[in-house]
C-alpha cells in the first residue's frame, strides 16, 4: 500500500472488479490482524480503517448509517461472510487498541468524539454481521 488518502483508496477499490476488491481488502485486514506492526509503516492506519469500512459497508446493518456515503457504498464488499466480518472486527480491535497485540498508535483526528462514535458504529455493524451470519 502507498500513502494514498482513504478517499483515494476507496476510489481505487470501487474501480476494481468485485473479486479483486474482496481480495485486496481481505489481504489488508488479515495483515493487520496477524501482524499489527504493519500499521507502523506498510499499511497506514487510515487505509486499514478504509478497508474495514468497505467490509462493514457490505453488510445489511450498514444501511442508513451516517458514514455510508456514495464513495463507500461504491467500494463496499459484496457477499461479506461471518468469517470476513470477524477478521475485520479483529483488525479494528488491533487498530483501536482493544487487542493485546495492538501497536500503540496515535490517530490524529479533529473530532475525537465523532471518531469514537464511528469506530463504535463500525464495530456494532461487524458484530451484527457475525451474529446474524451475513
Amino acid at each position: 500500500m502507498n500513502n494514498a488518502s482513504p478517499a483515494h483508496l476507496l476510489d481505487g477499490l470501487s474501480d476494481l472488479a468485485p473479486a479483486e476488491r474482496r481480495q485486496a481488502v481481505s489481504v489488508v485486514v488479515l495483515r493487520v490482524w496477524e501482524t499489527p506492526q504493519v500499521l507502523l509503516g506498510e499499511i497506514p492506519p487510515v487505509q486499514a480503517l478504509a478497508a474495514i469500512a468497505a467490509i462493514a459497508a457490505g453488510l445489511p446493518g450498514a444501511q442508513g448509517r451516517p458514514w455510508l456515503d456514495d464513495r463507500l457504498r461504491a467500494a463496499a464488499i459484496t457477499g461479506v461472510t461471518s468469517e470476513m466480518a470477524g477478521r475485520a472486527l479483529c483488525a479494528l480491535d488491533v487498530l483501536v487498541g482493544r487487542d493485546r497485540e495492538s501497536v500503540p498508535l496515535e490517530l490524529h483526528v479533529s473530532d475525537g468524539d465523532a471518531a469514537g462514535a464511528l469506530l463504535d458504529d463500525l464495530r456494532d455493524v461487524l458484530m451484527d454481521g457475525i451474529r446474524l451470519g451475513w
